[in-house]
């Protein structure tokens, strides 16, 4: 993959969500959901990630009534189901 120049519009779209990448002074996102957007230090988008997921094992386990499986595998179980599915 090549890299790509400095100051480069990068973005992402999801079904509802956008994330423009900037790469001008240090590697940060900004998203933005409906009217709301938020910068995000590429530290900071990583726990967003993260909890996230969890935060989606969690409000599975509550639906079915089950304990959460919080550990590191079944997070990661979670990220590449979520990476699979499409958007």
């Amino acid at each position: 993959m090549k890299a790509r120049a400095k100051g480069k519009k990068m973005f992402e779209m999801g079904k509802v969500v956008q994330v423009h990448i900037s790469t001008d002074d240090e590697v940060g996102f900004v998203a933005t959901i409906g009217r709301v957007s938020l910068w995000l230090k590429k530290e900071e988008a990583q726990d967003m990630v993260a909890t996230l997921t969890r935060a989606l094992i969690r409000s599975s386990a509550v639906a079915s009534d089950e304990n959460p499986d919080l550990s590191p595998l079944a997070v990661t179980a979670a990220l590449h189901a979520i990476l699979r599915s499409p958007n």
